[in-house]
């Protein structure tokens, strides 16, 4: 993969700034794709800066995308490690965060939140710092959500006018949070069909979720066929559709890196699954593979780099029957 994507400061300016690439409050959004995104637009303003262009404007933007890989990262719990992921060692990245929160009363208030405490009342889960309301519900009903003192996901229910009450429980991600209050939004508006399907979604998210947790991850306990074909069973389970939209991705991504491991050791995927003798999986999976793999460059890739990626896919996922000689 490319170092950089080659685009201007001033096409970064424009088109990379971080409100333009997440969207905290739709869980729908995959993560793997804003994930994706934030670390390969930082590289290409750090480049940027690096080269002599860190004008006070691609500092900002530089700074802000670093602060929202770390917010990004505490959102759907996954591992980042600011050197491995950016190639930023970690105490200068950190320094880049905390020069964006010092310019946003909010952001520091959440990086706070996550980090020191010193504005929290740290480990009280009755101390909640508000991160603004669900934009999907009912008109009659709104739903809240917070992070506390605990450091986990709240959610609050409530009638317009009236103070919304917050649920109980913490919630270790966002979009465990927000499926939790999904079901309870469909319980207060007695819809057992709704109810249903979220309460499905939360125990499938808890798959997911640990699939998450190693999205940076570059070495793995099992071998990545193995791994594929974990992932493809717990696919198969899945009922919800929301459950299904994340295993989905997670597949879509295993199946990408297979082809990044193939294309660097100069292989097909056919060759992989044939090297792995793994009974579960046969040689024709690697069509299978080689349509996971595109869906996650379509759908999870920056589209800068989509036509490169596209060219890797091609030499490296076709399958061609075996002939003995």
């Amino acid at each position: 993969m490319s170092e950089t994507t080659g685009c201007t400061a001033d096409w970064h300016l424009e088109h990379s700034a971080p409100e333009q690439l997440l969207h905290y409050l739709d869980p729908h959004y995959p993560f793997a794709r804003q994930a994706n995104m934030l670390a390969r637009r930082f590289q290409d303003v750090q480049a940027l800066c690096d080269g002599g262009e860190a004008t006070p404007a691609l500092t900002r933007l530089r700074n802000a995308l670093a602060f929202h890989l770390i917010k990004l990262s505490r959102w759907w719990r996954f591992d980042f490690c600011p050197r491995g992921v950016t190639g930023v060692n970690n105490p200068l990245f950190l320094t880049y965060v905390k020069n964006h929160a010092e310019r946003s009363v909010d952001d520091e208030t959440l990086l706070d939140a996550f980090t020191a405490q010193r504005y929290m009342h740290a480990g009280d889960g009755g101390h909640i710092v508000m991160l603004g309301y669900d934009p999907l519900t009912d008109p009659t009903i709104s739903i809240l959500y917070g992070v506390d003192g605990q450091r986990t996901f709240r959610f609050a229910t409530g009638s317009h006018g009236v103070e919304p009450l917050w649920n109980g429980q913490g919630y270790p991600d966002f979009a465990s949070a927000w499926l939790a209050a999904r079901a309870v939004h469909a319980l207060i508006c007695d819809d057992s069909t709704d109810m249903h399907e979220f309460e499905t979604a939360q125990r499938e998210h808890m798959w997911a979720r640990a699939w998450h947790r190693q999205h940076f991850h570059r070495s793995r306990k099992l071998p990545l066929i193995q791994l594929y074909a974990q992932a493809q069973a717990q696919l198969s389970n899945c009922q919800s559709a929301f459950g299904r939209a994340e295993m989905k991705t997670v597949t879509d991504r295993l199946a990408f890196t297979l082809a990044q491991t193939a294309f660097q050791r100069r292989m097909t995927v056919a060759d992989l699954i044939e090297e792995s003798d793994m009974l579960a999986i046969n040689l024709r999976a690697a069509n299978t593979i080689k349509q996971h793999a595109r869906a996650y460059v379509a759908t999870c890739i920056d589209p800068l780099l989509r036509p490169e990626m596209d060219i890797l896919l091609d030499r490296v996922v076709s399958y061609v029957p075996r002939r003995c000689p």
